[in-house]
């Protein structure tokens, strides 16, 4: 797949950049009531070729669920890039479905649709965002202590916002790695997560990063 993302380059694209990074992930979703959650996120992101933070996240959002498999979210994100002095602050409202769908062979699908209004100085106006993640998780053992997990999750840009994102396709996140179901409560799930984006200026990013995600579900 990420051939295929790179030889599809146009010559504008020609210019890229290459950075190994570690990106650190705390979650919890806490139930309220029979139906309402609590999303609750802290998500770190360090460049281990510079050795500095480059960016952290923070999210918090409210959501209901549907069906079994089935809830809505919306939410708020803060994001520091980078965190320290001469912060660049970006603001983003967001709105959630999550979906789960019955085992196939073993492999659990999910679908999370998630859609971002985000501004940040400088950019006239809200950039409008969408996200699609498909992800599959196949246990390796009869306790289901420990599981295989694959995801892919693309970005398109709905807009054009001056001195901002551009138009379309935004960024592919591809992840595989393995999950190990601490407790009923606490699952911690790592792996190689590579992403390739697009900056202003055409200029493209790889990023092959170490992904560490602790999800706390009470």
């Amino acid at each position: 797949m990420r051939v295929l993302l790179v030889a599809a380059e146009t010559p504008a694209d020609a210019r890229q950049t290459v950075d190994t990074q570690a990106w650190v992930m705390g979650l919890a979703t806490v139930p309220v009531s029979d139906n309402w959650r609590l999303h609750l996120e802290l998500q770190p992101r360090a460049s281990l070729e510079t050795g500095s933070t480059t960016e952290v996240l923070t999210r918090v959002a409210v959501g209901r669920r549907l069906a079994p498999r089935a809830t809505v979210w919306a939410g708020y994100a803060w994001i520091a890039k980078p965190p320290g002095p001469g912060v660049t602050h970006e603001h983003r409202a967001w709105q959630q479905l999550s979906l789960g769908f019955p085992a196939v062979a073993r492999w659990t699908p999910s679908l999370r649709l998630r859609l971002e209004q985000r501004s940040q100085p400088g950019w006239d106006g809200l950039s409008h965002r969408l996200r699609a993640m498909t992800r599959v998780v196949r246990p390796l053992t009869e306790s289901r202590r420990w599981s295989a997990v694959a995801w892919h999750e693309g970005f398109v840009t709905l807009d054009r916002t001056i001195d901002g994102p551009a138009r379309g396709v935004d960024q592919h996140r591809v992840f595989s790695g393995g999950l190990w179901q601490l407790t009923p409560v606490v699952g911690i799930e790592a792996g190689y997560l590579w992403r390739t984006a697009r900056r202003p200026g055409a200029t493209r990013t790889h990023v092959h990063s170490a992904f560490l995600w602790l999800n706390v579900t009470p």
